[in-house]
């Protein structure tokens, strides 16, 4: 599927759209899948990778019997959505330690400092955060990023307008906002 995906625009911008779920509103967010999954291009492994991501994050395993009911997902629904925090302009990322890691690596400007990046990166740190405490004191405020301030409004507007466009139009906006 790897070389489908690179060569394939189709499978690709169906792949994408199933990680632009999170900005579904969560009440939506299954019948969102089902219609993205009934859209999706024909390959020999898409039924795999669509299994596994419902399983994993929507539905859960089917249970026994002649009903169609599912237990609950690996992942439910709430813990990963981020509908109502893309409106806020709040989160980037659902993954903390993510976030730990990348601060961690813009601070030191590497992946493994030595010791001595490690000490001469928590002074500047420790001067940064300084500088800041006084200049919040004294009324300072500090705007984002010009790149992320950009585009937490975009994705703001997009999500805000969820319930303006077809399903499938909005998911494939979402996920060319996330991958662009």
């Amino acid at each position: 599927m790897k070389t489908a995906y690179e060569n394939d625009d189709a499978i690709r911008g169906s792949v994408r759209c199933l990680s632009a779920l999170t900005f579904i509103p969560i009440t939506d967010v299954a019948d969102a899948f089902d219609i993205l999954v009934d859209d999706m291009p024909a390959h020999d492994h898409m039924n795999k990778l669509v299994s596994f991501f419902e399983h994993t994050y929507i539905k859960g395993r089917r249970l026994r019997g002649r009903n169609k009911t599912f237990g609950p997902a690996l992942f439910s629904v709430e813990t990963w959505n981020q509908s109502n925090s893309a409106i806020d302009g709040i989160a980037r990322t659902t993954n903390s330690v993510e976030g730990w890691h990348h601060g961690l690596q813009s601070l030191f400007h590497c992946h493994h400092p030595t010791i001595w990046t490690f000490l001469d990166g928590l002074k500047q740190d420790m001067n940064k955060q300084k500088a800041l405490l006084l200049q919040g004191a004294a009324g300072a405020t500090h705007p984002k990023r010009k790149k992320y301030r950009d585009l937490t409004e975009r994705v703001s507007r997009a999500v805000a307008g969820y319930g303006r466009t077809e399903v499938l139009t909005f998911l494939r906006a979402m996920a060319h906002l996330s991958h662009a």
